[in-house]
């Protein structure tokens, strides 16, 4: 599984929904690469108009948002 969180660099939120979906994945066990891309032209080629873009294997999932600990472990869940 490939997880990509998209924001710039200056994004804590974006910082922070990585670190979680890290935390997420370790727990859980799943073989996931958890990366974050700050490259502003890539986010708008996704279509992310408003950060954080949350993407699981090429699919973005959510973008905007912020979701819970509990509903980001869901997310990630679902999609194994």
């Amino acid at each position: 599984m490939k997880i990509t969180v998209y924001g710039p660099s200056g994004c804590s939120n974006c910082t922070d929904l990585k670190e979680t979906a890290e935390e997420i994945v370790d727990r859980k066990d799943i073989d996931a690469d958890v990366t974050k891309e700050p490259d502003m032209a890539k986010l708008a080629q996704k279509g992310v108009m408003s950060t954080p873009g949350f993407e699981i294997d090429d699919e973005m999932v959510f973008a905007g948002s912020t979701p819970s600990d509990d509903e980001l472990e869901s997310i990630i869940t679902e999609h194994l």
